[in-house]
This record gives C-alpha cells, structure tokens and sequence, in this order.
C-alpha cells in the first residue's frame, strides 16, 4: 500500500489559495470580469503572480501519479483517475452552471451546448468554451494522465527517466523554434518542466544519481524558461508588468519548497487536518473563478470590497470543504469498486504483454 504525502496535501492546498487570490484579487479586475474595486496596490501587485500556483499543482502531478501508477495495473490506473477526476468534475461544471445562469451576470452566459461539450472536459474540441475558464489546466492534467496510461499498457513505465528527457528535448524544440500547436496540446509542451520536475522528484527518493539530478536540473531550468515567456502575454494580457527575476524565483522556490517537504513525516496530528485541506483543493479548484466572478459584485454593493471578496472565497471554501467529506470520501470509494467490477473483463486486454 502506498504511504499518503500528507505534506503534499498542505503544498496542493497553498497552491489552490495562491490561484483564488489571483483570480480575486488581481485577474478579475485585470481582465473586466470583476468591476475595478480600491484594494491596495501592494496586495494587487503581489495576487500577480498567484498564478504561478499551477506550476505546482503540476510538479505535484508529476511526482504523485507516477508514485500511484507504479505497481498499478493500466485498469486499475484508469479507475483510480477517472473516479478521482471526472465525477467532481461533473459536479462542480453543473454548479457552476446553474449559479451563473441563475445570477444572470451579463459578463457570464452558459449555453446548453456548451454545458453538453463541458461533459467530455475537452470542449475546446467541439468548439465549445469551457464552462469556467480555470478548467485548462485540467486538461492539461488528463493529458498526462493519458501517457503514464499508455506507458502502464505496453509496459514502457519504467523507461519514464529517458522518456522525460526526450519529452523535454521536443519540448524546447518547439516552444524555442517550431510553436507547433498539435505537439503543444498533445505534449503538454509549455508546461512539460513541471510535470518532468516531479518525475525526476518521484526518482530521486529512489536513490541520487547523475542521470536524475540532470533530469531535475534541465527540468526546472526548462520551467522557469517558459514561465519567463509567457511573462509577455501576461503582461499584453492584463497590462500589468510581472518582475522576471520574481517569476523565476517563485518557479524555483516553489520547487524548493516541494522537495523540503514532499517526504518529511510530519507529526500524527497534523495528518487529518492536512488531508481534508488536501482533499478539498480539487472542487474548490473547479469551483471558485466563475462562481466567485458572479457572486462578488452583489455582496461589493452592500460590504467593503475586501469583505465581499473574503465572504465569496469563504463561502466557496466552506462548500468545497463540504462537499469532500459529505460526497467525495463517503462516495468514491464504493464507486470505484464498483466501477473496477465493472469494467473487469476488460483487464486481460490491457494487461497483455506487447508483442
């Protein structure tokens, strides 16, 4: 049985609130989806770089699931994921939904197909937006998920160490030269340094070796590389200058960060507490931008605008926090057994040997 990261948990959920803030306190006044409200320039300024918050959610990625695919069969990967990804995914989209169009909010519509193309996730397929725009990074994540699947299928996982370094090559290759937009969304291609950064993490609690530390280093350098890029469409974005020398030291402290304590066994009272906040980033992560867009602006009209912003994100918190322990770990994991059951006579198929 795998050992829970309970440090993890806490990383995740620090994580999740740097994104919340930047989407309160900055994006939404930024990007005109929030009205202009006198908060102090400091906090603004600082909420900028909130963003980089993903990056860490996709260091953790790395190193987690390739912890939880090791020794998994492909089926028992695939149920692992989808019951942990899709059914919250599918909750959180259809609240979203109904309170934006119940807030009648002109800024935010929902048609109902685009809501029918949110229910695959990749909407962007069907040419649909998504229901809020937070959910990219998800596809990005199932994305990944889909290699480590295949990688479990024909039996290549643990050839993941040369693989990520071919990865990061075609990675560079494009975003440095060819901006292929197939290999971007295929590969993952802008955020690759993240997901390799938590592979080479993932091995190097196996044993230091040159090979790993190399990986590491070339992973990290690769992500603060293209943070530093998309550092101009941000600005061109939001009109708001970003300090280069700041982005790349939250890039590598984030990841500093991550290796002081993705491993540490933290006191036995620390554990529950960590778990649930853990637990709980996932549907605050999918619920709060849009939800929180048309939920401020009528409590600004009666509070002080810091209040209305606290009251938003306590409030989605709270049913994040809720809706984990009433509906995720009551639920989940008889649905995953029985989905196991389910999709059983498919093993065989997966499990086989490569020719």
């Amino acid at each position: 049985m795998e050992k829970h990261l309970f440090g993890l948990d806490g990383l995740r959920f620090l994580a999740a609130i740097a994104v919340v803030g930047f989407h309160f306190l900055f994006r939404g006044g930024a990007a005109g989806d929030l009205p202009q409200m006198p908060l102090p320039e400091m906090l603004k300024s600082a909420a900028a770089y909130g963003y980089l918050g993903v990056s860490i959610f996709f260091i953790i990625s790395g190193f987690v699931i390739l912890y939880s695919a090791e020794g998994r069969t492909p089926l028992e990967f695939f149920v692992s994921r989808f019951v942990r990804i899709y059914p919250t995914f599918i909750v959180m989209m259809t609240v979203t939904a109904l309170v934006v169009v119940a807030a009648a909010n002109p800024r935010f519509e929902v048609s109902l197909g685009q809501y029918g193309a949110n229910l695959m996730v990749f909407s962007l397929l069907l040419g649909e937006p998504f229901v809020d725009g937070a959910y990219w990074s998800i596809v990005l994540e199932l994305v990944f998920y889909g290699w480590i699947f295949l990688l479990l299928v024909i039996r290549r996982l643990d050839d993941i160490e040369t693989i990520a370094f071919g990865w990061l090559a075609l990675s560079f290759a494009n975003e440095a030269f060819f901006q292929v937009r197939l290999l971007q969304d295929a590969l993952i291609t802008e955020y690759s340094g993240f997901f390799v950064a938590g592979i080479a993490f993932q091995r190097l609690g196996k044993g230091v070796t040159s090979a790993r530390l190399l990986l590491l280093g070339l992973s990290l350098s690769y992500g603060v590389f293209t943070s530093l890029r998309a550092a101009a469409w941000f600005e061109a974005e939001y009109g708001s200058a970003l300090s280069r020398p700041v982005v790349a030291a939250a890039v590598l402290g984030g990841a500093a960060l991550f290796a002081l304590i993705a491993r540490v066994d933290l006191p036995r009272r620390f554990w529950g507490p960590l778990k649930l906040a853990g637990g709980a980033t996932y549907p605050l992560y999918l619920v709060h931008q849009h939800v929180g867009y048309v939920a401020i602006p009528p409590l600004a009209a009666f509070l002080h605008p810091g209040a209305a912003i606290l009251v938003a994100a306590a409030g989605i918190l709270a049913f994040a926090f809720v809706y984990h322990v009433l509906v995720e770990r009551s639920a989940m994991p008889a649905l995953r057994a029985r989905l196991y059951r389910l999709l059983q006579p498919l093993a065989p198929a997966l499990d086989r040997q490569p020719s």
